[in-house]
């Protein structure tokens, strides 16, 4: 066996290796984004699904607009849109601004500790609770009326 055999077989098994803890950190993070989503109320399915799970983090979970999601195709943008959509997941469950740049540079990390936490629960979009109306509201009663009628005071 030659020299040049040997490295080129390390290589190889290098590259095998550096692949095979990628795929792990993948699944590990996809597992943590689909407690994520179960966490917000949204089926856990919809976190296996590639671009589609970046829509609902961003949009239904995160409370940004569809421009920030755009931005996540396009170079050097989504660098600022992936740090935007994390510090806005961040805040949808609670945390800070810090956590979210750790979810942004270190997602192998946090997105497991975000998602695996007993203690931390969904707050709302962009971590702004919904409003909720009274069920004694005059504008509550009138849209849940099968009739087109508006009430009468």
């Amino acid at each position: 066996m030659k020299a040049e055999d040997s490295i080129v077989a390390v290589i190889i098994i290098i590259y095998g290796l550096i692949f095979l803890i990628s795929i792990a950190a993948l699944i590990m993070i996809t597992i943590a984004r689909y407690k994520l989503f179960e966490k917000a109320g949204i089926e856990g399915w919809k976190a296996i699904i590639p671009y589609y799970n970046m829509y609902i983090l961003t949009v239904e979970i995160g409370g940004k607009d569809i421009l920030t999601f755009v931005l996540h195709f396009i170079p050097f943008a989504n660098i600022y849109a992936a740090i935007v959509t994390s510090i806005a997941v961040a805040k949808s469950y609670g945390k800070d601004e810090g956590y979210g740049i750790g979810l942004a540079f270190l997602g192998i990390v946090f997105y497991p500790m975000l998602g695996f936490s007993k203690s931390t629960k969904f707050v709302g979009p962009g971590g702004v609770p919904p409003v909720q109306t009274s069920a004694n509201s005059l504008v509550n009663s009138w849209q849940n009326n099968d009739q087109n009628v508006p009430p009468t005071v």
